[in-house]
């Protein structure tokens, strides 16, 4: 186990009807004038911003609005934001959404301190150095952003999808009220709960000592979200299972599965050159075809570790490492499928052609390699995996 500081800052507010308590919570932290982000009027059908906009009326606090955030969030949706609060500043961000409204508001509270392009934090060309606080109210169990360091941005001028990680991106708060996940369609269920697992198994398959805990809390969570993203998406409004999914959301992506580890999370960054090509692609969809590719190729290079996730997430061991990490990766893929997600790059609509361009980009034409402690990721490699993913 490797040497480690875990901080976790962010307030979890978990149950029935918590939404309801967003003034009382904003009020505690100072907050007077709030700049709300959400997506494109799910909140407003379903009558949450309604009770939003109470509950912050009953403490006098004040809003501006930001609408309209998409899927795959555009930097423009930043700049349009930020315009808004330079003009006219708050002194809080709630987001009410997933992750593209919640990644949406982190760049626009780290950025509204640096006076160049907001994009060029994403880029690491600069650092954030401070942000406007954020809360967030949850509505689908996915991203895991409600309670990471991350925010993860696409740049449709670029065709570009990066991200980046900083303390400041950490929510003061998260709202968590399973019943607000129950309107999610089954198809956006099964993205949210293949993006729970993808953040969960990629660091699990980092290096590991032999006792090591994160390995344990990953393999119990990625058990527990199999079985109940199943059921989430045949049975949407079982209360149990959306728990679980909504907290495996968060406890997914907040360091807890790598803590003492490690981290690094290379199918992510095959899915965002993806869905930086072709922003339609579901993250979700993209990871769902890009994990068993990637399985597929490094169960031969790191048999010992996926014998371990065969028998301790799949109850299945026949003694053969090879024969182990072939069985994890058909049933993983399996269960992807069965949720109603793509397998292959084919179903998303891309071609052999996009193959040359996808590792280019993924490489920097050759340049960098993407980590892995045996085989790391370089141009040839990212091929034969997009290659791997192009077909069932």
């Amino acid at each position: 186990m490797l040497d480690f500081t875990f901080n976790i800052p962010t307030e979890l507010y978990f149950g029935r009807d918590q939404e309801l308590e967003v003034g009382r919570i904003l009020s505690k932290h100072g907050a007077k004038k709030i700049l709300i982000i959400y997506g494109k009027g799910s909140v407003i059908k379903s009558g949450l911003l309604a009770k939003v906009k109470t509950a912050l009326e009953e403490e006098n606090i004040t809003y501006l609005e930001l609408s309209g955030v998409e899927p795959n969030p555009d930097v423009s949706k930043v700049k349009e934001g930020l315009a808004l609060i330079r003009k006219d500043p708050v002194d809080f961000i709630l987001t009410i959404g997933g992750g593209s409204v919640i990644d949406t508001g982190k760049l626009i509270s780290t950025a509204y301190f640096y006076d160049g392009d907001p994009y060029d934090i994403s880029l690491k060309k600069v650092e954030a150095t401070n942000r406007i606080p954020l809360g967030v109210i949850l509505t689908i169990s996915a991203a895991g952003s409600e309670m990471s360091t991350s925010s993860v941005i696409s740049n449709s001028e670029t065709l570009t999808k990066t991200g980046y990680n900083s303390p400041y991106n950490r929510p003061v708060f998260a709202i968590e009220n399973p019943e607000l996940t129950f309107s999610v369609s089954p198809y956006q269920t099964a993205v949210g709960v293949v993006d729970i697992l993808a953040h969960t198994f990629e660091r699990y398959f980092n290096p590991s000592s032999e006792f090591e805990l994160s390995d344990g809390f990953a393999e119990g969570l990625m058990r527990k979200v199999i079985a109940a993203g199943k059921v989430a998406v045949e049975d949407p409004t079982n209360y149990e299972a959306r728990a679980t999914l909504m907290l495996a959301s968060s406890l997914s992506h907040n360091g807890l599965t790598s803590i003492g580890k490690n981290s690094y999370m290379p199918v992510h960054q095959f899915e965002h050159i993806i869905s930086g090509y072709y922003p339609n692609v579901a993250h979700g969809a993209g990871l769902a075809v890009m994990i068993p590719a990637w399985m597929e190729y490094y169960r031969k290079i790191d048999p010992k570790k996926f014998t371990a996730f065969a028998k301790n997430v799949f109850d299945y061991d026949s003694g053969d490492d090879l024969d182990n990490g072939r069985y994890a990766t058909i049933t993983l893929k399996s269960y992807f499928k069965s949720l109603g997600m793509p397998i292959s790059l084919k179903e998303l609509g891309i071609g052999a052609l996009d193959l040359k361009r996808f590792a280019a980009r993924l490489t920097n034409d050759g340049k960098k390699k993407l980590p892995h402690h045996i085989k790391p990721v370089d141009n040839q490699v990212a091929y034969q995996i997009f290659e791997l993913a192009l077909e069932e």
